[in-house]
């Protein structure tokens, strides 16, 4: 039995590789709706390591805590938000698919975007990016990413971000919310 929550909404995971552009996009649909407003499940892993003292780097994702706690807090964040964005890599499909569901059983419309690129011109963004910190981490992260790729394009929506100049993205990110409202209403 699916439970409705007050103030439900959509719920936007927007996912794929890291250097492909999901805060920038995040940052854009945000003023572009009104109603939106942005969620950074990062924040949990950071309480869970200040807490709990559990999280080494890159396996936050797996500790049970941080899922739920994930759900928990998108949940209350997308209470009067329309929609919920969420910018965050999740490639093994059994967390992301325990994620969304947990959030689709507290009765929120919740949609998967997979922001694509292909491993060329994912390399040729990260290392144009100006932290040179986070180049190594975000290439060492592509081979996960090519693994998981296939399965995370069944998952709901695929935006082919190779072409696409960012504002592109987001012209058509934000025709899916309009079109998922027109639908829903």
């Amino acid at each position: 039995m699916v439970r409705r929550e007050a103030g439900v909404a959509v719920i936007v995971w927007l996912n794929g590789p890291s250097g492909v552009g999901k805060v920038t996009l995040t940052e854009r649909l945000c003023r572009r709706e009104p109603g939106a407003r942005a969620f950074d499940p990062e924040v949990i892993d950071r309480l869970l390591k200040r807490t709990a003292g559990l999280v080494r780097r890159g396996d936050y994702q797996d500790l049970p805590a941080w899922r739920a706690a994930t759900v928990a807090a998108a949940a209350r964040q997308a209470r009067g938000a329309d929609p919920l964005l969420v910018p965050m890599t999740v490639l093994r499909r059994r967390h992301l698919e325990d994620i969304l569901g947990a959030l689709r059983h507290r009765g929120h419309e919740v949609r998967h975007v997979l922001l694509d690129v292909s491993p060329p011109v994912l390399i040729e963004r990260v290392e144009a990016a100006d932290s040179l910190d986070a180049d190594g981490w975000r290439l060492e992260d592509l081979g996960a990413y090519l693994t998981a790729r296939r399965d995370l394009r069944a998952l709901g929506e695929v935006v082919d971000t190779d072409d696409l100049e960012p504002d592109e993205v987001a012209d058509e990110v934000h025709d899916l919310i309009r079109a998922w409202r027109q639908a829903r209403d």
